[in-house]
């Protein structure tokens, strides 16, 4: 097997069933300073390059079918890394997604007991 490198996690994400709900919880009552939203998520600040995102529930995509948390880890090599989760047997759940719009890269994997994990590389 090849050598897999996770970084700490810079990205957390809550897939919700009521995003607007999950968002004055978390601005309003925890405080956390929103930056950026779209019709589907909702970004946060929380400093050092680090988000913590809502995410609409959304049966059509696989990555988002259920509701829970996803912890981002980072990579330096995203394509590599995918490459080396796939040859252990990780069921990979997304194709590589984003790119110089969004400035960085990101594929999504089922762990032993199925929950959701991502993989990111910052561009």
């Amino acid at each position: 097997m090849g050598e897999l490198k996770l970084g700490w996690p810079v990205w957390i994400g809550v897939v919700s069933e009521d995003l607007e709900a999950q968002r004055r919880f978390y601005r309003d009552v925890l405080g956390l300073q929103e930056m950026e939203a779209g019709e589907s998520w909702i970004e946060f600040d929380m400093g050092s390059k680090r988000v913590f995102e809502l995410i609409a529930r959304d049966p059509e995509v696989p990555q988002y079918v259920t509701g829970g948390y996803v912890v981002g880890f980072e990579v330096d090599d995203i394509r590599a890394a995918a490459a080396e989760l796939t040859a252990r047997g990780v069921e990979q759940v997304s194709e590589i997604e984003g790119g110089s719009e969004s400035g960085q890269y990101w594929c999504y994997f089922r762990d032993g007991e199925g929950n959701l994990l991502e993989i990111a590389q910052r561009i």
